[in-house]
């Protein structure tokens, strides 16, 4: 069995990378607001990006667009730019009736959208104008939203509300992903392009920052290119309640909730504390982790510009994803088994050890959920169940069982020229 062609690959998260450490560097001495820094670091990537992906994973050619195009049909147009800007309005209300987003939190990312906002108005009826007339289905959501406003029944209210819990995945990820990397940016920022080192802490704590952003990098620049220009518009969204409560229950503002009751980490018994006074123990422990991480935000970068959550914007079997269906996961995870130590009575109690490990296992656990829900969910396209017998058949668990079931089976014990004389 072959493995599925992937929808995207490494070189496109890579090239991201790049374009972020070029960015870091090149921007560290301009005197502008934070904000402004953070959207053209995002701003090159995304260009890097694209440019990648239409050279190497044929982007435009997985849109399904036509090369000629149609007749243009201005109501249509019309109707479509109805749909979307009451969508954005839609989205709109929801910040401003939220008391979440009045908070200084997300001011960062409404400045950046308030920049945006001239380019988005020119640049959103000459984008739908140069799609519509390629689409093989034009009558998509946004017609239907318009129709909606008019007063007429939707043709396919499945359609309005895919497209209604696409927007709602994009209107939570991306503010939320944009502070995150404004934060992590102005922090890099504030300090000497080349730090100092002293010792093996310092290369730990700067590179396990570094990763991390990275990874919201990527996740930015995946959930602001949901466009079906480039094959990475969201195809279909999580359709179940218990999906989105257990992607949610990961992220603020709901992760407070949920770390109120899976506090694994109580006794602060961190692995620098506990092998900090070892030379050998200390840099390989920290490493591990960092292996550990790294594995995390690669898999992240396999996705290209399709990273997004709780929905189907192709099918990845690239990277990581190539021996495990859930490597980020399965790598985060543990890592923070790793770092917590929970499995070590710090303070002397071991009814906290028990305790904590058995909620960090909780923690897990909603994990292995979320993982259940997204198989349910891409399951709907085959090329996600091909991928499946794929990694059945050939994944990391396959050639482990295959590899332990080799050496449990007994080799039978060759005739000696003796026996053989005697037949």
């Amino acid at each position: 069995m072959t493995r599925p062609k992937s929808a995207s690959g490494i070189w496109t998260g890579l090239s991201g990378i790049v374009g972020c450490v070029a960015a870091i560097v090149l921007l560290h001495a301009w005197q502008a607001a934070p904000h402004l820094k953070t959207m053209a670091v995002v701003g090159l990537c995304a260009a890097i990006m694209i440019a990648v992906d239409v050279a190497v994973h044929r982007a435009i050619e997985q849109s399904g667009l036509a090369a000629q195009p149609a007749a243009t049909n201005w109501q249509r147009i019309i109707q479509k730019l109805i749909g979307l800007w009451a969508t954005f309005g839609l989205i709109g209300l929801c910040y401003w009736l939220l008391p979440i987003y009045a908070d200084g939190y997300y001011r960062p990312f409404f400045d950046a959208l308030l920049v945006m906002l001239p380019a988005l108005v020119v640049a959103s009826p000459v984008y739908i104008w140069f799609v519509d007339r390629r689409q093989a289905s034009p009558e998509d959501a946004y017609v239907e939203i318009a129709r909606l406003i008019s007063g007429t029944v939707p043709r396919d209210w499945n359609v309005v509300f895919d497209h209604l819990r696409a927007w709602t995945v994009k209107g939570f990820f991306l503010p939320l992903m944009f502070v995150f990397l404004n934060s992590d940016l102005a922090n890099l920022w504030s300090v000497p392009l080349v730090p100092t080192i002293n010792g093996f802490h310092d290369i730990y704590d700067h590179l396990y920052d570094g990763i991390y952003l990275f990874d919201v990098l990527l996740a930015s620049v995946g959930y602001l290119l949901t466009l079906k220009l480039f094959g990475s518009e969201i195809r279909s969204a999580e359709p179940t309640l218990w999906g989105w409560l257990v992607c949610l229950a990961c992220y603020p503002p709901f992760w407070a909730q949920t770390s109120q009751y899976f506090s694994y980490d109580q006794d602060n018994t961190y692995w620098g504390n506990f092998f900090g006074g070892n030379p050998i123990l200390y840099p390989l422990w920290g490493s591990i982790i960092l292996v550990l991480v790294a594995i995390y935000v690669w898999a992240t970068a396999s996705f290209g510009i399709r990273f997004s959550n709780l929905t189907h914007r192709g099918i990845i079997t690239s990277g990581p994803y190539r021996w495990v269906k859930h490597p980020a996961y399965l790598s985060k995870n543990l890592s923070w088994w790793l770092i917590s130590m929970p499995f070590i009575a710090g303070t002397g109690d071991w009814s906290m050890a028990v305790r904590s490990s058995v909620l960090l296992a909780g923690v897990n656990l909603i994990y292995f959920f979320r993982a259940v829900t997204e198989e349910r969910h891409l399951s709907r396209d085959p090329v996600y169940r091909e991928y499946q017998a794929y990694i059945a058949e050939h994944g990391l668990l396959a050639v482990v069982r295959r590899l332990w079931a080799r050496k449990s089976t007994p080799i039978a014990k060759p005739p000696n020229h003796a026996e053989l004389v005697d037949k």
